[in-house]
């Protein structure tokens, strides 16, 4: 009898124990998600003057999942610890494509330097983005951008231009932005790897 009394008790010991993790999981799960859609909620009620101003020189930048073309996530936090030169582009964006290969030369150039380059896409479709990126033999660090308008990192690709002469601000590709090692955005102007100017901006903080 004892050891089967023993036994009874240590079973309900059990299933208090699980029934008390599962509640606590279920707790902080749902916090997730109604933290994910507070702030997925906020970012909708700002304006696009004000992404305009988040993403100035100067602010610290914001943080974002990335995929690579294997489907890996990674986080751009990844890329702290060294000068940091963004290129943002989508394969319908005829600049963009023209721009990509000096873009990629000027990657090689300082390969041994301080600094990384990475290619960030914000095409609407893996599969489509990741096809172009394999047919074309595209060298050096390519990612996927998917959920580009689910965070403050979006706030980047983000431009005041002139349209019908009226000043707009929206989205810009391509667009080239240079972060700080700890994360400051130090460049975020019209600049352009054809233009001589590009480089000596990257020049200016190695």
């Amino acid at each position: 009898m004892i050891p089967i009394l023993n036994q009874i008790i240590d079973m309900k010991t059990i299933l208090a124990f699980l029934l008390v993790v599962l509640v606590s999981f279920s707790c902080n799960n749902t916090t997730d998600i109604r933290k994910t859609e507070t702030e997925q909620n906020e970012i909708a009620t700002i304006t696009e003057e004000q992404k305009l101003a988040m993403a100035a020189e100067g602010k610290q930048v914001g943080s974002a999942t990335i995929t690579t073309i294997d489907s890996t996530f990674i986080g751009t936090d990844t890329f702290r610890g060294k000068l940091l030169v963004i290129d943002f582009w989508a394969t319908w964006c005829s600049p963009c494509i023209k721009e990509a290969p000096m873009f990629k030369e000027i990657a090689k150039k300082y390969k041994n330097e301080n600094v990384t380059f990475i290619s960030i896409s914000i095409d609407s479709n893996f599969s489509n983005w990741k096809e172009y990126v394999t047919e074309n033999n595209w060298e050096g660090n390519n990612y996927w951008y998917g959920r580009f308008n689910k965070d403050s990192f979006a706030y980047l690709i983000y431009s005041k231009f002139n349209m019908k002469g009226e000043e707009v601000v929206g989205i810009s590709l391509p667009k080239y932005v240079i972060i700080s090692p700890g994360g400051k955005i130090l460049s975020n102007a019209d600049l352009r790897p054809s233009k001589p100017a590009f480089e000596t901006e990257i020049k200016k903080y190695l």
